[in-house]
């Protein structure tokens, strides 16, 4: 782990139900989900909160797999996590990952502008966006859906904050809070 990175900066006050930190492909994702399932079940999460938990525990395992940066010439000896997490009111899923500090401006602004909407604004771009597929604002695909996705699901805004390593190179949190 890299010096000075607090890989748990927006966990607060809450219980870790499940941790995973390590590479992330279909084969995590596949062993993941049903233990995130008997999780909520043994929570008594209603079946409406726990679609949507699964649906944003998909879509945030999947940014890991997809947008992780890649080492390059540096080892940094930090890899993805992700935890299912809960308070008095929420279960959270919070993630962590490496990311080009190049993409660090560009992920801060679609975030604030994404939290800065009311949930009407939210579902009339979501809808926007899925209409236009010609239309690409992330170089990997998806235009920022998934976190418009998360917002929309989970009714709330997204918590986020950056821990620089050095110029090249920021650790990325990204939490998502949904009634349990």
């Amino acid at each position: 782990m890299a010096e000075g990175i607090n890989k748990y900066a927006l966990i607060e006050n809450e219980a870790i139900l499940l941790e995973y930190e390590g590479a992330v492909d279909k084969k995590i994702l596949l062993q993941t989900l049903p233990q995130i399932e008997e999780i909520l079940e043994s929570l008594n999460v209603s079946r409406q909160n726990k679609r949507k938990i699964v649906n944003i525990a998909i879509e945030t395992l999947q940014n890991l797999q997809l947008h992780s940066y890649q080492n390059g010439k540096r080892d940094y000896d930090i890899s993805p996590l992700f935890i299912v997490a809960k308070s008095d009111e929420f279960i959270t899923i919070t993630i962590g990952n490496l990311v080009a500090q190049d993409e660090k401006a560009v992920l801060e602004d679609k975030i604030l502008k994404i939290n800065s909407l009311n949930e009407e604004e939210v579902k009339f771009l979501y809808g926007v966006i899925m209409k236009q597929t010609v239309v690409k604002f992330s170089t990997k695909g998806g235009a920022g859906l998934g976190l418009i996705d998360m917002k929309k699901k989970s009714g709330n805004e997204l918590g986020f904050c950056f821990q620089d390593l050095d110029d090249t190179v920021t650790y990325f949190s990204l939490k998502v809070s949904v009634p349990g």
